[in-house]
């Protein structure tokens, strides 16, 4: 077997393990959720959301996969973004773990710059922007569209807690 016939079957195969990864999740996911209550369209149970986004996760899964068996070309597969890998998996453990403590528009502030900075085509200054601008559009829509009962600003901030 020649040498790019070995790497295009390498990356197909890559194509192919991911789109079952994803797979795998998705049932997971769906199993979990069949066990809440489910709800109806417009009044939609704990469970609606979580089967929703399994499903779409199982049809992305599958499409991925296709994609992996129908890949002609013989591109390059670059490095692994551990950079990226690791910083979007702090910020999912600092949303998780403060996010009760600094409220809504501070940890999605931090989240968002973070998972921001994973790329090495931001700056400092563009992550900012992108930052503040997702945590006021989080903002008006969780808290001003949707009524939600977050705190703007968590305990976490004492005095300077304003909703």
């Amino acid at each position: 077997m020649s040498e790019q016939a070995l790497h295009k079957q390498n990356k197909m195969g890559r194509d192919v393990m991911a789109g079952a990864i994803f797979l795998v999740i998705a049932l997971a996911f769906g199993a979990q959720a069949l066990s809440y209550d489910m709800g109806r369209t417009i009044r939609m149970g704990p469970g609606f959301i979580p089967l929703t986004l399994a499903v779409l996760l199982g049809i992305f899964g599958i499409a991925v996969a296709v994609a992996g068996f129908r890949k002609h070309d013989t591109a390059e597969v670059g490095p692994v973004a551990w950079r990226g890998i690791f910083l979007v998996c702090v910020s999912l453990v600092i949303f998780g773990a403060y996010g009760r403590q600094l409220g809504l528009v501070p940890v999605v502030f931090i989240c968002v710059f973070i998972v921001a900075m994973a790329s090495v085509k931001n700056t400092v200054v563009s992550a900012l922007a992108i930052a503040a601008a997702l945590a006021v559009m989080c903002w008006l829509v969780f808290k001003v569209g949707l009524g939600m009962s977050l705190h703007t600003i968590g305990p976490a901030f004492g005095p300077f807690q304003v909703f």
